[in-house]
């Protein structure tokens, strides 16, 4: 079942500190893969066509900053404007934080993706990682993020999501435990199966792939993630689930060496219909 998008929800209980983002975040740091997901983000892009100008670049729920905090050293030798945008104070707090010893321009601002008027015709580059599935209507969303590019041929938006297979184990041992735990992911509402569908609309996309695999050796990260999507929704599970769920998990690490997860996470690099 798909989540139905309740903002007050997100910004009142998931997103109110950033606790339960960085949780859903440290577990990815158990990639087998050389790099993060972040700092493979930024090998996709081609910015050749910008060494010589002044990039403006919209950041659209920027989160914690965690891109440019992984990548700020290759972004050295541009010159970049950048705004970064958050629905949530708690985020762009700590991204000031975060990035509070970088040199180039930025700008923080409360903004929605469904409400990016101010932004219109204005940008080189749109990132958006992971968060079209936070608006309520999606064509909104989309059609807002293509309005924030500007009219240079070269300019493009950089649109993350997951696949409604990304880490589905941790879910279904939640499932097999507990029937209340949470079935309906957030991110079930704008997958790569429905973004394939929804992009081409408004975009000419390029579709890149990150496969990757997690091998989570500490239980106690393992079970902040699960938390993550249980406590901000106020859920009451029986009073044994955590203790279960983590001798499952525990079981598999001492069996394997870690807890395995599947992800796979595509981007889409998107530039204006001709």
């Amino acid at each position: 079942m798909t989540e139905q998008i309740n903002k007050d929800y997100l910004k009142e209980k998931q997103y109110k500190t950033t606790q339960y983002l960085e949780a859903r975040i440290k577990i990815h740091s158990f990639t087998e893969n050389k790099q993060s997901f972040h700092q493979w983000l930024y090998d996709q892009y081609d910015f050749s066509n910008f060494k010589d100008k002044k990039i403006k670049v919209l950041d659209v729920a920027c989160g914690t900053g965690v891109f440019w905090k992984q990548n700020f050293d290759k972004f050295k030798d541009f010159d970049i404007d950048l705004t970064m945008t958050d629905f949530a104070d708690s985020m762009l707090e700590k991204s000031q934080v975060s990035l509070k010893d970088y040199k180039f321009q930025i700008k923080y601002e409360i903004a929605d993706i469904e409400k990016l008027e101010k932004y219109k015709n204005q940008f080189d580059i749109v990132f958006c990682h992971n968060a079209v599935y936070h608006a309520e209507n999606k064509d909104i969303a989309l059609n807002n993020l293509l309005s924030c590019l500007n009219d240079d041929n070269n300019s493009f938006a950089s649109i993350t999501t997951n696949s409604e297979k990304h880490m589905l184990n941790v879910y279904e041992i939640g499932r097999s435990l507990d029937p209340k735990f949470p079935t309906d992911r957030i991110i079930d509402s704008f997958t790569e199966e429905l973004a394939d569908e929804m992009l081409p609309k408004y975009f000419k996309v390029d579709k890149k792939l990150e496969l990757e695999k997690l091998k989570v050796t500490d239980l106690e990260i393992l079970m902040n993630y699960v938390a993550s999507g249980v406590e901000p929704r106020n859920i009451k599970l029986k009073d044994s689930f955590y203790d279960e769920y983590s001798n499952i998990a525990k079981k598999e690490i001492d069996t394997n060496g870690y807890f395995e997860i599947i992800k796979r996470s595509p981007l889409y690099i998107c530039k204006k219909l001709s």
